[in-house]
């Protein structure tokens, strides 16, 4: 309880969380402090997990190609190959002359029914790493990979083969070596291993991942010294073995934030009460700062490998909706406004049965087209200044803002958690002559609506009228010089 309570006062300090400041008994209040500078987020720290089993060949005649969606959406991180298939995929077979997706194993292959065939081979043309540092280079975006780094110890089963440990760290290796030496592609982050903690992970502990962490560390750095090895982790425990075991070895951490929990009357659950989403990224911070030298401190930061809606606990129905879009939207800002994390990654473009069930998880459609939660990260792509300041929020009412003094523009998000149309008016502290540029909306009728609209807002003058349900950006015009 102690936790959960000091993780909800970050969270009322960090929104700005106070008692409604009322004009009248129908217009609130909300202050918004420009020079009150909470986060620098000038790298534009949002991204995204691709897939390569869904995002090469798989739709060959979709509206939309994914480079375009993801230009729509202004991710700048591309995490690659994905999640746990991350822990199977080799991006070649020895010798690793040519970028040509394999396997690693064929124990565990039935985790991805539809994807390949009883030998292994996919039965899909996949996303090779060549074609997605095509499409890193296109977006403009920093490519992250994750290597095969565990479940080498999972029991053999007959006439499957088995993952062996020294060929990963060979793989791991020769993966660096081709990508930065061969090709010259530069790649900087490079995660060992994905949710190693996971029980997936069968007969591993956080001792046998620390040394892993060490291993393919020491294989990988000398083929090239200046990748970034990051491990991963998700309780105190787990992250205390890592750091001090391996912390000498690694230079980032990162950690997955799925945020939905005590949702027991789904969308309600949220919308009636102040939730942290980020706790999991949270103990994972409070874990680095409580275990980590001064040393390690002055350069690590934290990365949210994946991120979203998905309720493990399955308490919510994860439909792609409007509601699960303004809870995608709030753990992105939420995520924002954290100094030590340098960058989040949505999960996902699309997941494997993107095809006949869409859900929560899923940014795009089978034919690229952006849905509901794919719509709240483009909002934040498309209109996110340089630095995260301080704002209000109130009740069901959340505000975050963002300012890029080079432009002179200061950007004010407004969640309108609740079916109501509420009127607000901004107080924009020390700025008198701030003139608003553009406003836009997106809203449904209801939180399950699956067809929410974004539009242009024409209506906004001194009060800013908010639909139901619903997440208004605008952009002010400041005198900033």
């Amino acid at each position: 309880m102690k936790g959960q309570y000091n993780l909800l006062l970050v969270l009322i300090i960090a929104l700005g969380l106070s008692a409604c400041d009322r004009e009248s008994a129908n217009v609130v209040t909300l202050n918004v402090y420009p020079d009150s500078i909470i986060n620098d987020v000038s790298i534009h720290p949002i991204g995204i997990n691709v897939n390569y089993f869904m995002d090469g060949g798989r739709f060959p005649n979709s509206e939309q190609p994914v480079i375009k969606s993801l230009q729509d959406m202004k991710v700048k991180y591309l995490r690659y190959p994905g999640g746990e298939k991350s822990d199977l995929y080799m991006f070649a077979p020895s010798p690793y002359e040519k970028s040509q997706p394999t396997v690693s194993r064929t124990i565990g292959l039935e985790d991805y029914p539809g994807m390949f065939s009883e030998e292994g081979e996919l039965l899909f043309d996949p996303l090779d790493f060549d074609e997605f540092m095509q499409i890193c280079d296109s977006v403009g975006a920093e490519p992250i990979i994750v290597v095969a780094a565990d479940r080498y110890l999972m029991p053999a089963e007959k006439g499957k083969r088995p993952a062996k440990r020294a060929e990963l760290i060979k793989h791991a290796a020769e993966w660096v070596r081709y990508a930065n030496i061969k090709k010259k592609y530069r790649v900087q982050y490079w995660m060992i291993g994905n949710e190693s903690w996971n029980k997936n992970n069968i007969n591993s502990t956080a001792d046998i991942y620390a040394q892993d962490v060490i291993d393919f560390s020491k294989a990988m750095k000398a083929v090239d010294p200046s990748i970034l090895v990051i491990p991963n982790g998700d309780n105190e425990e787990f992250f205390k073995t890592v750091i001090t075991k391996a912390g000498n070895y690694i230079d980032r951490l990162c950690v997955s934030n799925y945020g939905v929990f005590s949702f027991d009357n789904g969308y309600q659950s949220y919308s009636d009460s102040v939730k942290c989403l980020i706790w999991p990224a949270q103990t994972a911070l409070n874990a680095m700062n409580k275990y980590a030298t001064k040393e390690q401190l002055s350069h690590w930061k934290m990365i949210v490998a994946e991120y979203g809606t998905i309720d493990w606990f399955n308490k919510w129905k994860g439909n792609n909706d409007m509601g699960h879009a303004i809870v995608a939207f709030d753990m992105t800002g939420q995520l924002l406004m954290q100094p030590q994390i340098e960058f989040s990654c949505f999960w996902n473009t699309r997941w494997i049965e993107n095809e006949s069930n869409l859900r929560d998880h899923d940014a795009l459609d089978k034919d690229g087209n952006l849905t509901p939660t794919g719509t709240a990260l483009k909002i934040w792509g498309n209109f996110l200044g340089k630095q995260m300041v301080k704002s209000e929020s109130c009740d069901s009412i959340l505000t975050y803002s963002s300012i890029d003094r080079e432009r002179n523009s200061l950007f004010v998000y407004i969640v309108n958690k609740r079916g109501n149309v509420s009127r607000v008016k901004l107080n924009l502290s020390n700025q008198k002559n701030g003139s608003l540029s553009q406003a836009w909306e997106y809203f449904g009728k209801t939180p399950e609506d699956l067809n929410p609209v974004w539009q242009k807002k024409e209506d906004t003058d001194k009060y800013i009228d908010l639909k139901g349900y619903s997440i208004t950006v605008l952009e002010y015009r400041l005198n900033l010089n």
